[in-house]
This record gives C-alpha cells, structure tokens and sequence, in this order.
C-alpha cells in the first residue's frame, strides 16, 4: 500500500471510528470530548500556578495574593477531581451504550449474510476476530483525541523546559525514542500473533461452549466423555499461553531498560535544577517547576508513544473489521421481482458444489414442478434432496444451469418474497425458548395474536392435542433456557411445534424435509393425510426416506450421487422396475 493510500486509510477508520462513537450515544460522546479538551489544559495551568504560589511564599509573601492564588489552585483541583470522576461515570455509562450499539451492527450484519457466509470458516474467523476487536472502533474514536492532546502537552511541556535548558529538553525527547520504536515492533507482533492464533481461540471456545449446550449434555454424560472436552481445551489453552507468555517475558525485560533508559532525561533535569537553585540561580519554585515540567514532558511522551501504538495496532484491526462490513448481504445479491404466490418451478441443468469443495453435489439436474403440484424427493443420504430445497431459497446459488420462477431466473426476484411463497419444516427443526404463541408466528410475527390463525395452524399440525390441558395455553414458555416452568417437549412434540409454524404462514406450497422422523405413526398419518388431501389445491415438495409417503404424490423425482435418475408417478416407477422400485420393495418387505 503506498504512502498516500495508508494515509488516506488511517482518516477512514478514524472518521469510522467517530462515527461510531458518535451514533452509540450523541450526549456521552459530546461530554467525552470536552472532558478531553478541558484535562489537557488544566494541569499546565495548576503546575505554574503552583510555582508562582510557592515563589511568592519564598519571596515576597503578599498574603493577600498568596490567598487568592490557593484559592484560584484550590478551585481547579476541585474542578479536576470533579473532572475525573465525571470523566468515570461517562465511560461507564458511554461504554454500555457504545457495546450495545456495537453489538447491534455485528449481529445486524451477520443476521443478513448469506448460509455459505455462515458456513464458512474464513467467515467464522473474521467474526471472531470482530467480537475480540470491536472495541479497537471505540479507540479509534478517542485515540486520535488522546494523541493531538498528547502533541499539545508534549509541545508546550518542551517548549517550557527548553526555556530553561533547550538541550536538556532535547536530550529528555531523544531518549525516549528507543521506547517508541521498540513499542511499536511489540504491538505489530502480538498483532499478528492474535491473528495467527484465532483457529486454535475458536476451537478453544467450541470446546468451552459444548458445556453449555444442553442437547450435547445427554452425549457428554452418557459416554462420560466431559474431561475430553476439558483437557482438549486445557492443551490449547496452555499452547497459546506457552507462546504469549514468552512474548511478554521477553517484553517486561526490554521494556524495562528502556523505561530506565527514557528515565534519565528527567533524572538529568532534576539534578541541573537543583544544582542551579544550590548556586542561587533558581528560586524554590522554579525548582519545583522544572522538575514538574521534565516529568510532566516525560510522561507525555511515554503516553504519546503508547497511543501512537495502541492507534497502529487498532487501524490493522479496524482494518479487518471494514472489511467484515463489507462482506456482501443478501439484500445486495437482492432482484426487484415479486414472487407470485404460486409460480411453475423449473430447475434447468443444475449443477452445484458447497463452498470450498471440489465435489459436485447435485450435477445436471432438470426437472419442473407445475403450480399446485405435489412433489416426492426420494433418495439415498448425500443424494442432493436437502440441497435442491436449499438452492430453491436462494441460501446458494447453483454453479451451473439456473432456477426459474414462472420462466424467469430466481435471482431477479426479491429475495425474501421468493421465501415468503413457501412453508417449510427442515429435518433439523429449531427450537426456541419462548411463548408459544411467538415461536408458532414466527413467519408471520405481526399476526400472533390472532387466536384463530393459530387454532387453525395448531389443529392441522396435531399441535392442539399437546396443549389441550395448558393452563397458559398459546402464551406457555416452551424450553427452560431461562423459565424454570417451562414446557420441555419430546422431540416429536417439538417437530409437531415446528409443522404448525410452517402451516401458519399458509402458503401455497408447503415444504416438508423429513417432517415425519421423530414422530409416531399417528402422527406421521394425520401430517400426510393434510398434505396429500386436506390441501387440495396447494403445492407441495416432500423429501422423506419412508416411501410410503410420497406414494400419492403427483411426480417422484429420484436423485442419486446428485444426479436425476428417475421421473414418474409411483405407479409409473413401479412398472419400470428401476432405483425406485427396488427401494420400495425393500421397504414393504419388512412388514411382510
């Protein structure tokens, strides 16, 4: 990067940073900066008052001016201790509401990148390196504040003391330049250490975070497998503290010599002015001033230097943070099309590869799903099912080949419309810890208190015979993350909560991935009974490995190794006596 682009990159991210710090809270940003300005003035005026003060005491020892000069001192220390403890209670306050803030754009910004993003390893580091960093935006707002205060202290200080003695005010400087350089070298190091470090962090906290993790609590107490888990991230705990601690040995001895080094300026303009008021050429006070003053230059200096390279270090890591925000959204892939509610669906020699992977999950794959038709996806595990229904809501995007929407190709439309024309339950259902009445509206959040919407939803799902003798009915908290009397639900009950979810949207194609896996048979009856005659007039893809299910579907598309090898209805794939038929047969011979 040349001169003029690593110049021009340092104003963004401070110009970034004040933004930043300017949108968390407008009054606390305000009052931070004129705490700024008014302790970068106040101590200069203290210390010459202070010298005048003890001149005159020494000297002429005017009462009257004496008094008026304490309390004009007094005042401003009054002043200053309030100013500290103010300058406190806006940082409390302030950070709170700069983390808030901060929190708000990290999680706004994850929640709209795409599934490959979320998926993405690279992705995951760059997340993790913003959550350990996002307060380096909260310093670039402040540190450039803290280094042009720094400059004014150092300058007036040195201007000061070279009234005094130019060479000692020159020698005092010079010999803090080591400690710069050498703080600088540091700060680019652990940088890139803590860069180098984020994939052993990440699996450190994975480690941690399965403790927390209540569905994987059965595996760990089952198997007994906990002290892994511990001793896993105990081992690489111990690696990086290994590597940080031999860093920062090596740090506080050569920050050490240093910090004696850049000591003995001042120590020189102490013993010069002593030496000076011995011989009658300082008054007491001027004793007292320039030993202020050397110290005074000296600890602005080393806080200059630290700013400088706290700001080194923050500008790389703000760097890394523009460059987390500006990782595209799905908003920004967005088409302008409104998707109609129930468009022809066609899937035109197809092929696709997950991100950073040389397999092709699904290859030339053709095929149409005409409005209102009820669709099978029968298959073997790793056959591409899942993948096609992920691809039709656009959480990828094929490789090869394209998807239309009444002829015309997905990606013109909006996004979130094309989403809005299904309902879907996933075979990995979520669960939440909310009302019920929250997690069934979820799709439709501004209609949750429609009771009939949801009796409508709950009836046709099986849900309403689960909360029949509910107290709280719709309004119980399901899962006990944070409610002690929560409902905790069998995993056929939760997937039941989660086709009632699907069904409230009411849409005119239903999706259905494996809807039936933790359910009893039922159950698993009552969900196809609905789908295959109780919405007449409604679409519908099913995926599920039970092919008694799928047997009264208008088309079965059967894939396999990612490929289409089979179109038909059941009948249809039954005379032919292909992958189908076998797989049938295999199936209904077991209940023989």
């Amino acid at each position: 990067m040349s001169e003029k682009k690593s110049f021009l990159n340092i104003l963004s991210n401070i110009a970034l940073g004040i933004k930043v710090a300017y949108e968390s809270s407008h009054l606390y940003f305000i009052l931070k900066c004129l705490i700024l300005l008014f302790n970068s003035v106040i101590p200069i005026i203290s210390i010459y008052l202070w010298r005048v003060i003890i001149n005159e005491v020494a000297g002429n020892r005017n009462a009257r001016l004496i008094i008026t000069l304490l309390s004009i001192y007094l005042i401003i220390k009054v002043m200053t201790y309030f100013s500290y403890s103010l300058n406190n209670y806006v940082i409390d306050r302030y950070w709170d509401f700069r983390t808030k803030h901060m929190n708000k754009i990290m999680l706004s910004k994850v929640s709209r990148v795409s599934i490959a993003d979320l998926e993405s390893s690279t992705f995951s580091n760059k997340l993790n390196n913003v959550r350990y960093n996002f307060g380096a935006l909260h310093d670039a707002a402040w540190i450039p504040f803290d280094i042009l205060t720094d400059l004014v202290n150092v300058i007036s200080s040195f201007v000061i003391l070279a009234g005094f003695n130019v060479w000692l005010s020159l020698l005092t400087v010079i010999l803090l330049i080591p400690h710069l350089v050498y703080g600088q070298h540091y700060a680019k190091k652990m940088y890139n250490l803590q860069n180098e470090q984020a994939k052993d962090r990440r699996i450190m906290d994975y480690c941690d975070g399965v403790f927390f993790d209540n569905a994987v609590q059965f595996e760990i107490k089952l198997n007994h497998i906990g002290r892994y888990f511990i001793d896993k991230g105990e081992g690489i705990f111990q690696k990086l503290y290994k590597v940080s601690q031999s860093n920062r040995r090596k740090n506080m001895v050569i920050d050490s010599l240093l910090s004696v080094l850049s000591h003995l300026g001042k120590l020189v303009v102490i013993l010069v002015s002593m030496n000076g008021y011995v011989v009658g050429r300082l008054a007491i006070g001027d004793l007292q001033y320039n030993i202020s003053i050397a110290d005074r230059l000296h600890s602005n200096v080393v806080t200059l230097i630290r700013d400088i390279n706290s700001f080194a270090v923050n500008n790389k890591q703000i760097d890394n943070l523009r460059e987390f925000m500006a990782i595209k959204t799905e908003e920004q892939s967005n088409g302008s099309i409104i998707a109609p509610s129930c468009p022809k669906i066609e899937f035109r020699n197809v092929a696709f590869k997950y991100p950073n992977t040389d397999h092709y999950v699904l290859k030339d794959c053709s095929f149409t799903i005409e409005p209102h038709e009820k669709l099978g996806l029968i298959g073997l595990n790793g056959a591409g099912k899942s993948t096609v229904i992920k691809l039709l809501f656009r959480f990828y995007d094929p490789d090869e080949g394209e998807i239309l929407l009444d002829d015309i190709n997905i990606k013109e439309y909006n996004i979130h419309s094309v989403r809005k024309v299904f309902g879907v339950l996933f075979q990995d259902y979520v669960t939440y810890c909310l009302p019920l009445r929250e997690i069934i509206a979820l799709p439709d959040f501004d209609e949750r208190y429609n009771e009939e919407k949801l009796k409508r939803a709950c009836d046709i799902s099986g849900v309403s015979s689960v909360i029949k003798d509910w107290e709280d009915g719709f309004d119980s908290v399901l899962g006990r993350y944070y409610a002690d009397n929560g409902k905790d639900l069998s995993g056929g009950q939760w997937q039941l909560v989660g086709l009632a979810r699907a069904y409230f949207r009411d849409c005119e194609i239903m999706i259905l991935d494996e809807p039936s896996a933790a359910l009893d048979p039922i159950a698993e009856d009552r969900i196809f009974e609905q789908l295959y005659h109780l919405s007449d007039g409604k679409g519908a893809v099913t995926i599920s490995h039970r092919l008694s299910n799928t047997t009264l579907a208008d088309k079965i598309i059967v894939l396999k190794d990612g490929h289409i090898i089979e179109q038909g209805s059941h009948n249809e794939l039954l005379n032919t006596g292909g992958e189908y038929a076998r797989l049938f047969e295999l199936q209904a011979s077991k209940y023989e």
